[in-house]
């Protein structure tokens, strides 16, 4: 049984007399010429049930003082989900509603990542005064609890990591190929989202889209990544040039599934920080997790770029092209998390270069989630 009472104080000098047109589900109370208390039900039982509440318990909670002079027409509103807050003596929490009871609440949230920034907004005004009171900084009351999360949930996703490649099951520094690639400098960049679903307490699914940056940034500064017109080229730079840096980069859009175990059965641990009107609450998963699941993604673009020096002037070089990349990339997706901690390590199955346009390369990346 859902109870809800709309309690509508009106503080207005010379108030008219309301007729006979008011509805079934109206009970007007007269305190004097100035003040009515006005109670609105949702039907003809609901007026009969009005006889077991305690009208003067409401009027207590409320403590509201009435100033005649104040024409500002203020609402609360009172719900009680279980209908028997007023059958005998309980306190209950009121939140001022601003000037539409139809509002539900008007708190300002704000979720970024793991945090979320709940203010309590009344009256802006008052909130100003309350910060500029904060002469030594907010002086926040702390508080932690363990609580299970959402069972499906969306977030967005920054994945920051290196990428490099294997040939025949070996790194190609090892056989001294002018496109061996130098791990620091190598960045994997994706930006994107994604769904969380749990089918069971500890088992759920991962799933989402992202667009993706391989960066591979060659060891030899001095080799010149170019499309020759069979396959890609890997020379070197003319010996009047100093090479200062060399990469290939190529972008993705990619989708991927991964089912994990949850051996934390989705539980967190909530901190908390509120002062006043301002609550700060920080959520950080407990336990450990693990999937394995599979990506695929489509090539947008790529090119080469080389910095060099001539003469003492540092220049650059850029070439777009596909040099015979891939379209399609497909692979296998691990994903691990340590708390908050996440991490991922991608490896395609599929080679880099389009079979005889370059080397047999297998590109894998791997790097913590935010």
């Amino acid at each position: 049984m859902k109870f809800k009472l709309l309690l509508y104080t009106i503080c207005l000098i010379s108030i008219p007399l309301i007729g006979k047109g008011n509805p079934a589900d109206t009970v007007i109370i007269e305190l004097d010429n100035n003040t009515r208390i006005i109670i609105y039900v949702q039907d003809e039982q609901g007026l009969k049930d009005l006889e077991n509440y305690d009208i003067n318990a409401m009027l207590r909670d409320l403590n509201m003082s009435i100033d005649s002079s104040d024409t500002d027409i203020r609402y609360l509103v009172i719900e009680d989900e279980s209908g028997e807050n007023y059958l005998s003596d309980t306190t209950i929490v009121l939140e001022d509603q601003g000037d539409s009871y139809e509002q539900e609440h008007e708190d300002f949230k704000l979720n970024l990542w793991n945090y979320r920034i709940t203010a309590k907004v009344k009256d802006w005004d008052e909130y100003e005064e309350e910060f500029e009171e904060w002469d030594d900084g907010p002086d926040f009351k702390k508080s932690t609890r363990i609580e299970e999360g959402p069972r499906s949930f969306s977030k967005g996703v920054i994945e920051i990591g290196m990428n490099n490649y294997l040939e025949n099951g070996d790194f190609p520094d090892a056989n001294g190929a002018p496109y061996a690639v130098r791990p620091w400098g190598s960045w994997y960049i994706g930006l994107g989202g994604s769904r969380i679903n749990y089918l069971s307490k500890s088992f759920l699914l991962e799933w989402g889209g992202s667009f993706t940056w391989y960066n591979f940034k060659l060891e030899d500064d001095q080799v010149v990544i170019s499309k020759g017109p069979d396959m890609v080229e890997f020379n070197p730079l003319p010996s009047e040039y100093n090479g200062k840096k060399s990469k290939l980069t190529a972008s993705y859009f990619n989708v991927s599934f991964v089912p994990m175990f949850d051996f934390s059965a989705n539980r967190r641990k909530v901190k908390s920080l509120e002062s006043g009107s301002l609550k700060i609450e920080n959520y950080k998963r407990q336990g450990f997790k693990i999937g394995l699941g599979v990506y695929g993604g489509y090539r947008l673009g790529s090119h080469s770029k080389i910095k060099f020096k001539q003469e003492g002037d540092l220049d650059k070089d850029k070439e777009h092209s596909s040099f015979y990349l891939q379209n399609w990339r497909y692979g296998l997706r691990m994903r691990m998390g340590i708390k908050s901690l996440d991490l991922f390590f991608n490896y395609d199955l599929n080679d880099l270069f389009s079979e005889g346009r370059g080397p047999e390369l297998n590109a894998f990346s791997f790097g913590i989630i935010l």
